[in-house]
């Protein structure tokens, strides 16, 4: 009797025992290339010089299928893009640099520096969402600059409420993600 009873009473237990499911987000992937533009692209630049990026995303978005229209006012997040910004050296091809208030001249929208490292945050104009960046380049030396994609996001993360979307892009410039550039 005991062997059937513990029989009968452990899948009830493990029953209970099961954490539930995480909740994630719904976060849609779109592609849509060329979405950021460097104003002033050269393969080499001065000291001095500033590399400025502009990007400006219409509130009604057309992505792969040209009969979707998405209303990017629809999410209640903020939009943003990141950098990964590189510098190389004889002693390590990539050193990752952080762009700041001193590094940085912005024109429309905000660099988030408490989230990530390098994200800059669209502002919202009429029936726009704007971000014009420059960064200032201080030091000679060689450059890699790439693009994550396009995509909302909250300080404190994403909750399980939450409708996001996530723009594959490009630079227009060379429909890549990334740039090489030296200063002098």
């Amino acid at each position: 009797m005991k062997k059937l009873l513990l029989i009968l009473l452990t899948p009830l237990f493990f029953a209970f025992q099961c954490e539930p499911e995480p909740c994630m987000p719904i976060v849609s992937q779109k592609s849509k290339p060329q979405l950021i533009t460097i104003e002033n692209l050269q393969s080499t630049y001065q000291v001095g010089d500033i590399l400025w990026l502009t990007s400006t995303l219409a509130r009604s978005q057309n992505f792969e299928n040209a009969n979707e229209i998405v209303d990017l006012f629809s999410y209640n997040l903020d939009f943003a893009f990141g950098l990964n910004f590189y510098k190389s050296s004889i002693y390590n091809p990539e050193i990752s640099l952080c762009l700041n208030s001193n590094t940085t001249e912005i024109t429309q929208g905000n660099l988030n520096e408490n989230l990530s490292c390098n994200l800059f945050v669209y502002e919202k104009i009429g029936n726009e969402l704007k971000c014009r960046i420059g960064i200032k380049l201080l030091e000679t030396g060689n450059y890699k600059l790439s693009i994550f994609n396009i995509a909302n996001f909250r300080e404190n993360g994403l909750n399980c409420e939450d409708k996001g979307l996530d723009i594959f892009t490009t630079f227009s410039n060379n429909n890549q993600q990334m740039i090489r550039f030296s200063v002098q």
